[in-house]
């Protein structure tokens, strides 16, 4: 119903998350090889403090000139560009910003092609996995646009500095994968607020809720990993509504659009895994984005321990640590437990888009023509 630092590869970001007030970094690293060391720049960018950010490239020759330039839009125009690093040859750089606001940076070598790059997880306050899908490289050498897309966990409990943040960035759409009695628990205010569109379905427990994933008395690690393993192999068919509603949008350019669920791993997961391979995304990298949930999540708890995770979800009170590791955990085995089902029913996820999602060839080529540069 309508009702309104980690460095990738590819350019991905620094990522980091912000819980009140405070700023924590991660690091993980997979590098693609350069199609030529002149023409193109792997690049990362990583906030270290509050306006104060620190930017590394790879791939060009010591005595190649970078320059790198600041604006406010993703892929502004040439004339919007700021520079700010000029012919710099140490392979990175510190950029400090008074602006408030989302920076994109442009990393251009010598006259070669340049690399736009941001923050992948949005440097929020109440943010819960919130972040950009733009900057993963496409298996013909093109990149995912940065600003088009967003994926996040639940929203309910960002500030009025996130609203601010967000509110820069255009944002024009929601869908919440969440069931029903996941939003009334934890509603969406910040939509209601920024007056955008929002879009939801009623429907009963999913295996995405943890609460009918824990309903069986004492479960086990082991248990609760192969009920995930199983529930992965449901959720893009469990989930159809949902994705069909959302890639008929960006189909029909409704972007920027952010999508979420919860923890925005699980239902989300999938979502995001389905939009990068429809555009091309490799699967190693899909799989990778996919990983990032966990690493998040993890640093989240390590941050604010399981107390506040239990008070979130109630149901967790009594579950033991080694029972919720898998329940938390990013495990590639998951997201490749869903590929498999629907190759398996589809022969390929083109099929499955097709079949099951009514995304068309044509809609395909209109959707890489909107979010690829």
């Amino acid at each position: 119903m309508l009702k309104g630092r980690l460095p990738l590869r590819d350019g991905a970001t620094g990522v980091r998350e912000r819980r009140g007030g405070i700023a924590a970094a991660l690091v993980v690293a997979f590098f693609a090889p350069l199609a030529s060391a002149e023409d193109l720049v792997d690049a990362r960018v990583e906030q270290a403090s509050p306006g104060s950010y620190q930017l590394q490239w790879s791939g060009t020759s010591h005595d190649t000139p970078v320059d790198v330039y600041v604006a406010w839009e993703p892929d502004a125009p040439v004339d919007q560009r700021r520079l700010v690093v000029d012919d710099n040859r140490e392979g990175q750089a510190v950029v400090r910003l008074a602006e408030h606001q989302r920076p994109y940076f442009f990393v251009r070598p010598g006259n070669g092609k340049g690399l736009w790059i941001a923050e992948r997880l949005l440097p929020l306050e109440g943010g819960r996995n919130f972040r950009d899908l733009g900057g993963y490289r496409t298996s013909d050498g093109q990149r995912v646009k940065w600003g088009k897309i967003y994926r996040s966990g639940t929203m309910s409990e960002l500030t009025d500095a996130d609203y601010q943040y967000l509110s820069a960035l255009g944002i024009r759409v929601v869908c919440d994968f969440r069931s029903t009695a996941e939003r009334v628990a934890q509603p969406n205010e910040w939509q209601q607020k920024a007056g955008i569109a929002y879009w939801a379905r009623d429907y009963d427990a999913s295996f995405g809720d943890l609460g009918k994933v824990l309903s069986k008395p004492a479960a086990t690690p082991v248990e609760v990993q192969a009920i995930f393993a199983a529930g992965y192999r449901v959720l893009p068919f469990e989930q159809a509504a949902a994705y069909r509603e959302m890639f008929a949008r960006l189909v029909a350019g409704e972007m920027p659009l952010a999508f979420n669920c919860s923890e925005g791993k699980d239902r989300a997961g999938v979502a995001a895994a389905l939009i990068l391979t429809a555009l091309g995304v490799p699967r190693a990298t899909v799989v990778a984005d996919y990983e990032l949930s966990g690493k998040i999540i993890a640093h989240r708890r390590a941050a604010n321990g399981d107390a506040k995770l239990r008070d979130s979800y109630p149901q967790l009170a009594n579950v033991p640590p080694e029972v919720l590791a898998p329940l938390f955990s990013a495990d590639p085995a998951y997201i490749e437990a869903m590929f498999a089902a629907v190759e398996q029913r589809h022969d390929s996820v083109a099929g499955y888009l097709r079949d099951v999602l009514g995304v068309s060839d044509h809609d395909l080529e209109v959707l890489r023509a909107q979010l690829l540069e």
